[in-house]
């Protein structure tokens, strides 16, 4: 009896101890937190740098100032402007998370006035058009480029490419070419493999953009027109061919611009061996009295006409990417006030409805590149059309949202399935249709602006 006394006893004892020793570690826990906390958090100075005020915490609570300490690292100046501005620390991941996880969730939050837990919505909103609008203009830039090349490049067909990437073919014919270099990336852009190795190009005159070029036959058959030249271009190249018949000029050699009297009208540092061969060939064809052809790779290989194409594409992309995202912002209180039309029932304060609203478009920017980025590397240059999949994927992505709405709006307002089913339908169908007049009449006012620059 009484060892068994004693054993309850012991265990009694060693519980005890079990029960302090834990408690003692959760004390050394929460101490080492706190000391992580005051040396993250921690005031640099106990009064106030602007006012001389004694600081109770990070911000003066007389003159608002925040206590920042001038000695820190550079990086923690970002970090500390990422969290003043956009409130971007450790929220940042919980917002998303719960945002993407839990629909609805955040606008009940936001409702109920618990704000300081999570990104405020319009900092969250405004943070991620800046990120979306600034990749998707930049990558706009770039592909609008691809497709005035491809535009200019439309005697190039997709058979060629073809059969340019399966055979192989010499380098048999030597013509004079405008812009021979256009010529290049405009097979590449195509998708002709290796279009540097089937042509090479020696730049004549760069006022005229005329360059001699060796090319497979093929080429110069299928996509090359030869015309002559006329007019200033004409006299031009008179001129060149009276300095060329100069005695001293001879292939083989280089010649600098200072040596040869007039040369400055080629506007080139140097005159090399090349160049004298080729245009010495230019002006033997022409000693009949028979003006020697030049050929177009494309229908507007001029300079001018490209330039003017170039700035009207950068002055469209320019105004798109100034007023785009006014527009999207435009439609934030659009969109809110059809939510409070659809449930004013509900009595709620239009506020309410908005940062609603704010969450929502904010998921939508952030999931719109997924389907965007997969029909940009779906698109075929060489068909200038979208490969199979594309309408798939924009489909799913248009279902993904719908049903997120719907789960928002059944979380936010409380209503049934079905009721909740017909008022999403119909609060996207009318902002779908809004939203498409407006950027009509604002396409068609920018089209105005930029046929007036043409």
């Amino acid at each position: 009896m009484s060892f068994m006394k004693n054993i309850i006893t012991w265990f009694s004892t060693y519980q005890e101890k079990m029960k302090k020793r834990t408690l003692r570690i959760h004390r050394n826990i929460e101490a080492a937190r706190l000391r992580r906390a005051r040396r993250k958090r921690g005031l640099a100075y106990t009064y106030c740098k602007n006012c001389g005020t004694k600081l109770k915490g990070m911000y003066c609570h007389r003159c608002g100032q925040y206590a920042l300490d001038i000695y820190q690292p550079f990086w923690k100046y970002i970090q500390q402007y990422f969290e003043n501005v956009y409130q971007f620390d450790t929220k940042v991941w919980q917002t998303l998370w719960l945002m993407f996880t839990r629909p609805g969730f955040l606008t009940r939050e936001f409702n109920a006035g618990k704000i300081n837990s999570y990104v405020h919505p319009f900092r969250l909103y405004m943070f991620v058009s800046v990120l979306f609008f600034t990749f998707f203009f930049m990558v706009a830039e770039e592909e609008t480029d691809k497709a005035l090349t491809t535009f200019r490049s439309s005697k190039i067909t997709s058979g060629l490419v073809e059969k340019l990437n399966e055979g192989s073919f010499p380098q048999d014919t030597a013509v004079y070419v405008y812009n021979g270099r256009g010529l290049i990336a405009a097979l590449e852009n195509r998708g002709v493999e290796h279009a540097d190795s089937l042509i090479s190009v020696t730049r004549l005159f760069t006022s005229l953009e005329l360059d001699w070029v060796a090319m497979p036959r093929i080429l110069l058959d299928t996509c090359c027109t030869k015309q002559y030249p006329t007019g200033s271009e004409l006299d031009e190249i008179r001129q060149i061919q009276d300095l060329l018949a100069a005695d001293s000029l001879q292939a083989g050699e280089e010649y600098g611009v200072d040596l040869i009297p007039g040369m400055t009208i080629y506007n080139e540092n140097q005159l090399t061996a090349e160049k004298i061969e080729a245009c010495m060939k230019f002006q033997a064809d022409s000693l009949k009295g028979e003006l020697t052809p030049v050929y177009r790779w494309s229908q507007r290989a001029e300079e001018s006409d490209a330039l003017r194409e170039n700035s009207l594409a950068a002055y469209m992309i320019g105004q798109l990417s100034k007023w785009t995202p006014l527009y999207m912002m435009f439609l934030l209180p659009l969109f809110a006030w059809l939510l409070k039309k659809a449930y004013r029932k509900k009595h709620m304060p239009y506020m309410w409805h908005f940062a609603h609203a704010v969450h929502l478009n904010t998921l939508f920017l952030i999931l719109l590149p997924l389907p965007l980025a997969y029909a940009l590397t779906a698109f075929d240059w060489q068909t200038l059309s979208l490969a199979p999949g594309v309408d798939i994927a924009f489909g799913l992505f248009a279902i993904a949202v719908f049903a997120y709405m719907l789960w928002s709006l059944h979380t936010v307002y409380r209503d049934g399935w079905i009721r909740t089913f017909l008022k999403t339908l119909l609060v996207i169908v009318i902002f779908t249709v809004l939203s498409f007049l407006f950027a009509g009449i604002a396409i068609v006012s920018l089209l105005m602006e930029v046929s007036k620059q043409v």
